[in-house]
């Protein structure tokens, strides 16, 4: 089921759920700004290096509230974050232009 929700053949329905997980982001990234600001600079210059793109899911995974992470297994989130790296690197900067003005 999770795998279908992640995958780009869903259509509106998967496009709907990515939304609303991007929506969701915002708000976790801003609250943990100084715990992923370390790795912000880095997954916004090396934008096209998985290694760094999946450190960076790694790292802000924990922080997901408890009913995503028990939904989305760790490595399920990893996927998601490949996979959607534009929508996901576009939020982080637009996170990072509003701390740092």
């Amino acid at each position: 089921m999770l795998s279908s929700l992640m995958s780009k053949d869903n259509g509106a329905e998967g496009s709907d759920l990515t939304g609303k997980i991007l929506s969701a982001l915002g708000p976790v990234i801003a609250e943990h700004w100084p715990k992923i600001e370390p790795y912000a600079d880095k997954a916004l210059a090396a934008a096209q290096n998985d290694e760094t793109i999946e450190m960076l899911a790694r790292n802000v995974y924990p922080w997901l509230p408890m009913v995503v992470r028990l939904a989305i297994k760790e490595d399920k989130f990893v996927a998601f974050t490949l996979e959607h790296k534009g929508p996901l690197l576009a939020k982080l900067a637009e996170v990072k232009n509003k701390e740092t003005t």
